[in-house]
């Protein structure tokens, strides 16, 4: 089968899923699920636990494709929206009388931080690809380190750089420009492999500066 276009990729990030409670209850369309549904998502009948996992699931799928196609102000708001969809059901679910088992609502406390956390780390602006050498420093009681690296890409809110120290997402680094000394401190927001091995971590400044100029 051959891969889709970016075009494609940004037509099905931008096509927007249903979520809704169901009024009349119906089997669960998850596999091997007995249980009663309750919720309809993109037409699909799915009981809370089959729902909160297959909602991640699209939520975290369309924001790597959000994050690997060039920037566009559309598809981020659509994304938005998609996510404040999500959210204000899943409080909907919450205040709903068929859910509240305990675990029901710890299940729904944890989307909602999830739901959280995807939003700080949507990107908020157009990426440039970039070589800027800096010295990248993580500054932690447990485990200090400095190395000498460059940035892949750089926007107005961060950076991708090349890493050879370990590193975990939501960590803190600082960045120092060799070029003009400026420092900076971000958070990790990912960490993965690139097409050539390569370690490559992207950062998001802590505070609104003009970094890169």
């Amino acid at each position: 089968m051959p891969e889709p276009s970016k075009i494609e990729m940004e037509n099905q990030l931008e096509s927007s899923s249903e979520v809704h409670l169901l009024l009349e209850p119906s089997h669960c369309a998850g596999a091997s699920c007995d249980a009663t549904a309750a919720i309809d998502f993109d037409g699909r009948s799915l009981c809370l636990e089959h729902f909160l996992p297959t909602c991640i699931a699209e939520l975290e799928s369309r924001n790597e494709r959000l994050r690997n196609l060039p920037f566009d102000a559309s598809a981020t708001d659509e994304f938005k929206t998609f996510i404040m969809n999500c959210a204000e059901q899943a409080k909907k679910f919450a205040a709903d009388p068929r859910f509240t088992q305990a675990h029901s609502k710890t299940g729904l406390l944890d989307f909602l931080l999830r739901i959280s956390q995807l939003t700080q780390h949507i990107r908020r602006s157009p990426r440039s690809v970039s070589s800027i050498a800096v010295w990248l420093r993580r500054e932690d009681p447990h485990q200090t380190w400095h190395e000498e690296t460059w940035t892949v890409s750089v926007s107005r809110h961060g950076a991708a750089l090349l890493c050879r120290r370990p590193v975990e997402k939501g960590g803190t680094v600082v960045l120092c420009r060799k070029d003009k000394g400026s420092r900076a401190e971000a958070q990790v927001v990912y960490s993965l492999r690139d097409a050539e091995g390569r370690k490559q971590i992207g950062v998001q400044f802590r505070d609104p500066i003009n970094f890169w100029d």
